[in-house]
């Protein structure tokens, strides 16, 4: 059963589909990224999108050369990738999702911002440790440095932000944020190295959308990572 946080998701991008891709399918970062983890990838291997909704631009960009397995909440979104791309494409929560078998790419662009840290935390871990040894994570957020002024906002080790409304089409939208470094560090901690990160603003290719901060980092599993990784810090609040 899907989560209280993906069905509202769920929800919201359902209501976009087209609007969204529209919006979005052009920024020159993500698609850096992208093809930046495409040139450190081997070719035919296997790649995981999470959140792949209409497949645009990340599947579109990898499903010619890599086996792609893409998941997202919203039927709409996965029936129009499926007819679009070719891969394995599911209907999924990412919070329940399992992954099967390993993969050489975990891409995770801005499917997380709607959650709770605590749901982003464990579901972050179990995606990296599906990572074949020397496999990328490449991630991509809208970090909180630009945004939240407001310290007390933070959890106590000053490393994220949970539900800001922040701008997103036009309308608030409750952002799970994390700072610059704390996104650095959490993929770090997981012993993780980061190999690649951009820093930029992008303007969505639509009229309601405000210019927004991205970071997109791609973080390497070392090759004599064979075992359960650490988990990645800050570990969440405990009740």
């Amino acid at each position: 059963m899907a989560t209280a946080e993906s069905l509202a998701s769920l929800e919201l991008f359902d209501a976009l589909e087209i609007e969204y891709e529209h919006a979005y399918k052009t920024c020159p970062s993500k698609i850096a990224v992208v093809k930046k983890a495409m040139s450190l990838m081997p070719p035919g291997s296997m790649a995981l999108d999470i959140g792949c909704g209409t497949g645009s631009p990340v599947t579109e960009l990898l499903h010619e050369h890599f086996q792609v397995v893409g998941l997202d909440i919203s039927p709409k979104m996965v029936e129009h990738t499926r007819r679009r791309f070719r891969g394995t494409f599911l209907v999924a929560d990412m919070l329940e999702y399992q992954p099967q078998g390993t993969f050489s790419a975990v891409f995770v662009l801005f499917s997380q911002l709607m959650l709770p840290y605590s749901d982003f935390h464990s579901a972050a871990y179990r995606f990296a440790n599906a990572l074949e040894p020397g496999g990328l994570f490449v991630l991509g957020q809208m970090p909180s440095d630009g945004y939240v002024a407001d310290e007390a906002a933070y959890d106590e080790t000053k490393s994220y932000v949970e539900a800001y409304d922040a701008p997103f089409m036009g309308r608030p939208f409750p952002t799970l944020m994390l700072s610059l470094e704390g996104q650095r560090e959490f993929l770090r901690s997981m012993g993780l190295e980061i190999v690649y990160e951009t820093v930029d603003l992008f303007q969505p290719d639509n009229p309601k959308c405000a210019p927004e901060e991205q970071q997109y980092l791609i973080a390497r599993r070392a090759l004599e990572q064979t075992g359960e990784l650490s988990p990645p810090r800050p570990m969440p609040r405990t009740l």
